[in-house]
C-alpha cells in the first residue's frame, strides 16, 4: 500500500505543478468578444477581380505584451450568407488599406502569411471559410486589424473572438469590451482540485 500511495504522489506532484503553470498562463490571457459591423463606411471599389466593392472595418489597437494572438471569426451574417471572411493586419497605419499588402493575412485556418504562419496564400484563390488565425505580434506596438470579406459587395456583421496574452487598448470604431474571466475560474478550479487531492493522499499516509 505504501508503494502504491508513493506512486500516486509521484504522479500527482507533476500534475499539480503543470496545473499551476497552466493556470498562470490563463491568468495572463485576455479574451475579447467583438461584434464587427461591415457597412459602406470603409470600402475599396474595383479591387476584387470578381468585381463589385470590397467592404471592411478597421480596428486600431495597441498591444501591451508580445506573444501569440488568436483571431477567430466564429459566426457571421453577411450578404448572401457567405462565410468567406479575411483578416488583414498592418503595422503601418498610413498604408493604403486592402490595396497594399498587409503585414499579416489570414483567409482560413490553413491559409495566410505573416505573424509566424506558413506562407500558404495563393493570390486571389478564394476559400469559403472564415478566418481563424494564431499569429505572433510584438509588445507595445500599434496595429490596424482589418475585418473584411473578399466576396463581392459583402456587408453585414461578424462575431470575432480575440484571445490575447495580455491587455490590448483601442479607441477606434470597434469597441474593446471587458476581458472574459472564464479562463481564470477554470484555472482556479483545476488548481484547487489537484492540490486538494494531493493533500488528502498525503494525510492518509
Amino acid at each position: 500500500m505504501h508503494i502504491y500511495l508513493q506512486k500516486i504522489k509521484f504522479l500527482l506532484a507533476p500534475l499539480l505543478f503543470a496545473s499551476i503553470a497552466w493556470s498562470a498562463v490563463q491568468l495572463n490571457s485576455v479574451v475579447y468578444d467583438l461584434e464587427i459591423e461591415i457597412d459602406d463606411t470603409y470600402s475599396v471599389p474595383n479591387f476584387n477581380p470578381e468585381g463589385g466593392t470590397t467592404y471592411y472595418n478597421p480596428m486600431v489597437f495597441t498591444t501591451t505584451v508580445g506573444g501569440e494572438y488568436i483571431f477567430e471569426n466564429y459566426a457571421s451574417e453577411l450578404t448572401g450568407g457567405t462565410q468567406d471572411t479575411s483578416l488583414l493586419i498592418y503595422d503601418n497605419l498610413e498604408a493604403n488599406f486592402v490595396v497594399e499588402q498587409p503585414l499579416i493575412f489570414n483567409d482560413g485556418p490553413s491559409v495566410g502569411f505573416g505573424g509566424g504562419q506558413l506562407n500558404t496564400f495563393d493570390g486571389f484563390e478564394r476559400h469559403s471559410e472564415p478566418f481563424d488565425a494564431t499569429i505572433s505580434l510584438s509588445g507595445n506596438t500599434t496595429y490596424a486589424a482589418l475585418f473584411s470579406s473578399f466576396s463581392p459587395d459583402a456587408i453585414g456583421v461578424m462575431q470575432v473572438r480575440l484571445t490575447a496574452p495580455g491587455q490590448i487598448y483601442s479607441t477606434d470604431l470597434v469597441a474593446i469590451p471587458e476581458p472574459s474571466d472564464t479562463g481564470l475560474w477554470i484555472a482556479m478550479i483545476i488548481t484547487f482540485f489537484v492540490a486538494f487531492s494531493y493533500m488528502t493522499i498525503k494525510r492518509g499516509i
